[in-house]
C-alpha cells in the first residue's frame, strides 16, 4: 500500500510552477571554514537569471578562522545586491547553523527566503524556477538537491541514498504530510516564518534545522507545502571529501529521527521495522520461507517500478543499472545507520 501511494505521488509532481509573479527574494547562504569548497557556489550565485533589483544575497560568515570571509567580500565587492555578515562569537542557545541564519534573516528584505549551503552549486535558473510554484496558498517549497557526480562503489551508494531521501521528501509533501527537507534548497514565504516562531523556537535541537522549520510550518497550517520536481531548480552537492565525514554526515542525518513529532516518529521506526524483518524472517520461520520469497519478489518488484520513476523524475539515470543492487544492499544500510544515528554519537563542524 505505501509503495502504490509513492508511485502515485511521483505521478503526480509538477515539473513546473504555474504563478507569474515576480516577488523579492533573499537568498541567504551560512558558510564557516569554507574557503576551499565556496567559490562554485559563490560562481553559480553571480550567475542567477533574476531581476536584479528583485533578489539580494546574503552571505553570513560564522566565525570562520580560514580565508572564507575574505573570498566572501571579493564577490560583495563587485556586486550591489550583496551582502556579508559576519558573526565573531558563538551563541550556546543556537547551535549548528540556526545562530547564522538568524542573523542572516535579520538581514533580510525579499517576501521569499531561500537558503543553501556554501558547497552546493545553484542552477541559473533556481529563482525563476522555485518562484513559480508559490501560488498565493504555498507558503513553503521543499527543493531536490542531487549529488555533483562522481565515481566508485561509495559514490553510487551515497547517490541511492539521495535519491530515496529525495523520495521520502516529495512523496510524503505531494500526499499532504510533508516532514522531511534540505536546508540544501529550501525556499518559504518570510511572513510565515514569523508567524511560527522561525528557528529561534528550535533550540533544543541540536541539527535537522531544516526538517524542524518544515514541521512547524506543516503545524501552523497557514500554507500548503509543495515540491519542485522542476530540473531548472536542482541545486547540486558536494559529497563529504573523506570516509570519516561521510561516516558522520550518515549518522547526523539519522538522528534526528527521535527529534521530530509522533507521527513522523511513528512513521520511521514502521520503515525500520519493515527493513529489520526482511533478513530476519526466514530465520525466526524456516517453515515460511516460500511466503518469504513470494513476498520479497513482490517487495522487489514494486520498489523497482517506484525507483525508476523517481530516477526519471530526478533525472538520475546514471543510478539505472545499480538499482537491483542497491535495493539488495540498500536495508543493511538503513539498518546499520538508523541505529548509530539514535545515540547521536558523531563529530561535525565545531
Amino acid at each position: 500500500m505505501l509503495l502504490f501511494a509513492v508511485s502515485s505521488a511521483l505521478r503526480r509532481l509538477k515539473r513546473s510552477g504555474r504563478s507569474e509573479q515576480v516577488p523579492s527574494v533573499s537568498v541567504i547562504v551560512a558558510a564557516r571554514n569554507e574557503e576551499t569548497r565556496i567559490q562554485p557556489c559563490l560562481n553559480s550565485l553571480e550567475k542567477i537569471d533574476y531581476p536584479g533589483d528583485r533578489f539580494e544575497i546574503i552571505l553570513v560568515d560564522d566565525n570562520s578562522s580560514d580565508a572564507t570571509p575574505d573570498l566572501i567580500q571579493v564577490y560583495c565587492s563587485r556586486n550591489q545586491n550583496w551582502k556579508i555578515v559576519r558573526l565573531t562569537e558563538k551563541n550556546q542557545e543556537l547551535t549548528g547553523k540556526k545562530n547564522a541564519l538568524v542573523h542572516g534573516l535579520a538581514e533580510a528584505s525579499g517576501d521569499l527566503i531561500f537558503t543553501t549551503d556554501a558547497d552546493c552549486v545553484v542552477p541559473r535558473g533556481w529563482l525563476k524556477g522555485m518562484v513559480r510554484y508559490f501560488e498565493k496558498d504555498v507558503s513553503m517549497l521543499l527543493g531536490y538537491s542531487p549529488l555533483i557526480p562522481g565515481k566508485g562503489s561509495l559514490f553510487r551508494l551515497l547517490q541511492f541514498d539521495n535519491l530515496f531521501s529525495a523520495i521520502v521528501s516529495a512523496a510524503p509533501t505531494i500526499l499532504g504530510f510533508p516532514f522531511s527537507s534540505v536546508g540544501r534548497n529550501l525556499a518559504y514565504r518570510w511572513s510565515t516564518y514569523k508567524q511560527v516562531g522561525g528557528y529561534e523556537q528550535l533550540k533544543k535541537f541540536r541539527s535537522g534545522d531544516d526538517l524542524h522549520l518544515t514541521e512547524r510550518f506543516r503545524y501552523a497550517k497557514s500554507g500548503r507545502i509543495d515540491f519542485s520536481a522542476d530540473p531548472d531548480t536542482f541545486v547540486h552537492t558536494r559529497i563529504p571529501s573523506s570516509g570519516r565525514e561521510i561516516f558522520n554526515q550518515q549518522i547526523r542525518k539519522n538522528s534526528k529521527v527521535f527529534k521530530t513529532s509522533l507521527a513522523t516518529i511513528f512513521f520511521f521506526i514502521f520503515i525500520f521495522l519493515y527493513y529489520l524483518s526482511i533478513p530476519l524472517s526466514p530465520l525466526i520461520n524456516p517453515e515460511g520461507i516460500m511466503i518469504w520469497g513470494a513476498g520479497l519478489f513482490l517487495k522487489f518488484l514494486l520498489e523497482l517500478i517506484c525507483l525508476l520513476q523517481a530516477v526519471k523524475v530526478f533525472r538520475q539515470a546514471s543510478l539505472r543499472p545499480y538499482i537491483p543492487l542497491m535495493q539488495v544492499v540498500y536495508p543493511f544500510y538503513i539498518i546499520l545507520f538508523s541505529l548509530l544515528g539514535i545515540f547521536q554519537k558523531y563529530n561535525w563542524k565545531n
